[in-house]
């Protein structure tokens, strides 16, 4: 879906205000899988492709995962192996980034990166602003993580209740164990690549039409 959640809702605000206060034109935020190393934009402002979601990896993405300090290079960014991930930094259109982890309590959930089209020195209260919003944009991070860990815990409640009745309906009808009807389940998903819930959808409404 293209980049247009809550999250890059809230961002957007404080992006621009660094590009008012500060000698940046560009900025962009990723927010890290906490499982992987993978990195989601979250927000933007700047030239990128918004019609499809962007999503990293790669090894300059665990690099960055594992960052506490900021990044600062006034030229030749687009050169640096730790940004060769990073698809604002391909086409060349910026020489300079200040890139800043985002950090909570619970680790480095993100990373922002304020671009420059300039090759001159940053300035020491640019370096401080962008520091200073760091801790903001990591709250917002933490907050849609937490939103999407809820989706995801919902989403599986709700496989596992459909698996559990189709379970139970195989049972009943064919007079299986519960272990044989999983492994017909999970055999039938394989087979046809696609996700349990869906086979366990398809036996459902099935078993419904021969009762109808």
């Amino acid at each position: 879906m293209p980049v247009t959640s809550n999250e890059w809702k809230m961002m957007e605000p404080l992006l621009h205000l660094a590009l008012t206060q500060t000698d940046v034109q560009a900025a962009f935020v990723y927010r890290f899988d906490r499982d992987q190393p993978v990195a989601r934009l979250s927000a933007f402002v700047g030239p990128i492709d918004r019609s499809r979601p962007v999503e990293l990896q790669g090894p300059s993405v665990a690099f960055h995962q594992e960052r506490r300090t900021p990044i600062v290079l006034s030229d030749g960014v687009s050169a640096n192996g730790r940004f060769a991930d990073f698809p604002e930094f391909r086409a060349g259109h910026f020489h300079g980034v200040i890139s800043v982890p985002l950090v909570t309590p619970d680790g480095v959930v993100g990373v922002a990166n304020f671009c420059r089209t300039t090759s001159a020195a940053i300035r020491a209260k640019d370096h401080a602003f962008l520091i200073a919003i760091a801790a903001p944009l990591a709250a917002l991070s933490i907050t849609e993580s937490l939103r999407e860990e809820l989706r995801r815990t919902t989403q599986q409640l709700a496989d596992r209740k459909l698996l559990e009745r189709a379970k139970g309906l195989l049972q009943e009808a064919l007079g299986w164990t519960e272990a044989e009807a999983y492994m017909h389940v999970r055999r039938l998903s394989r087979q046809q690549r696609i996700p349990m819930r869906e086979i366990a959808r398809e036996l459902i409404q099935a078993r419904m039409q021969e009762s109808a």
